[in-house]
């Protein structure tokens, strides 16, 4: 009776480990490589044009086959995105399950009213990138958006 004690604490100890290791685990689903996306004061940061337009590029190498990529822009922000010969618009938040590489082409314009903001203001705004195929495969991206500098 002892010994059934013992292991069933053990057995318990044992889910409970691999359970936390299941929810705090981040193994990038994919490699993502990113064209007009700086680092700028400790920050990925993406331009922002005066009318509130902004763009960059994902190459995009899965790890695993079939996650979720999101991505979830400011409210009210307009997206077009293209990837292996696709185009999807919409508004706020784009959703796809990716199964093979590529390049992926994000075009957004953000409302006028936060683009003058962050113009005059410094406002702040960002871009999430989240990748996600369970149970170990997450990883989470954040662009920060700041207006293009005049040379």
């Amino acid at each position: 009776m002892l010994m059934n004690k013992a292991l069933l604490v053990m057995a318990i100890v044992t889910l409970a480990l691999f359970g936390y290791a299941v929810k705090t685990a981040h193994l990038p689903p994919a490699s993502v490589s990113y064209q007009e996306v700086f680092y700028k004061d400790n920050e990925t940061v993406v331009f922002v044009e005066r009318d509130g337009w902004g763009l960059f590029e994902m190459n995009i190498d899965p790890k695993v086959k079939g996650f979720e990529l999101s991505i979830t822009f400011p409210e009210g922000t307009e997206y077009l995105v293209e990837y292996n010969g696709k185009e999807y618009k919409g508004t706020n938040k784009f959703k796809l399950e990716i199964s093979e590489g590529g390049t992926m082409y994000v075009h957004f314009g953000i409302p006028q009213e936060l683009a003058d903001s962050i113009y005059h203001e410094n406002a702040k705004a960002e871009i999430k990138i989240h990748m996600e195929k369970m149970p170990f495969w997450r990883d989470d991206y954040t662009l920060h958006l700041i207006p293009r500098e005049n040379d």
